[in-house]
C-alpha cells in the first residue's frame, strides 16, 4: 500500500498503514505538492467535520490534519483522513469537500489531490481533482441507504 489516498492493493482499506484509522466509511485525501490542503466532510446531519471541528455527534472523526510544507516535519503530511467506525454509520447523504489554503504554501501552485471513499469495506469512489489557491469545491456526494 502506498500512501497515496488509493487502495492500492484492492482490499477495500485505503493507504492502511500510513497512519489514519479506518472503519465502516473512510474518506481519504491526498495530494502531490507542499500545499496546505483542508478535507471537509458534511455527514446526514448536517454537521461539517474539518480542520476546525474534529469530532462529529454521528461518530465521524478527523484523525489526521495534514499541513504540507507548512509542517514539514509531520509524517504523511499530505494526507488527511475522515472516518466512521460505528457498526451502523447515519444513514443518508454525506457531502465532501476540499479547500486550498493557499496563505500556507502559496508557491505550490496548482495541486492534484486524489480522494477515495469506502463504505462496508467497498470503494465507491475514487476521484482526482486539481486545485488552484484558495479554490474550495464539493468533490463527492454519496447516500447510505
Amino acid at each position: 500500500e502506498v500512501c497515496n489516498g488509493l487502495d492500492d492493493n484492492c482490499d477495500g482499506r485505503i493507504d492502511e498503514g500510513c497512519g489514519s484509522s479506518s472503519g465502516n466509511i473512510p474518506i481519504t485525501l491526498a495530494w502531490n505538492t507542499g500545499a496546505d490542503i483542508d478535507l471537509y466532510v458534511t455527514d446526514p446531519m448536517g454537521e461539517t467535520i474539518s480542520y476546525s471541528h474534529t469530532q462529529a455527534a454521528s461518530g465521524g472523526h478527523l484523525d489526521h490534519d495534514a499541513r504540507g510544507n507548512y509542517r514539514s516535519s509531520q509524517p504523511n503530511n499530505t494526507i488527511e483522513n475522515v472516518y466512521w467506525n460505528t457498526p451502523n454509520p447515519p444513514r443518508g447523504t454525506y457531502q465532501v469537500a476540499l479547500h486550498y489554503w493557499g496563505e500556507c504554501n502559496s508557491n505550490a501552485g496548482p495541486t492534484t489531490t486524489t480522494l477515495s471513499i469506502s463504505v462496508g469495506g467497498r470503494i465507491i469512489g475514487a476521484y482526482n481533482y486539481t486545485l488552484t489557491p484558495n479554490q474550495r469545491v464539493t468533490v463527492a456526494t454519496f447516500h447510505i441507504p
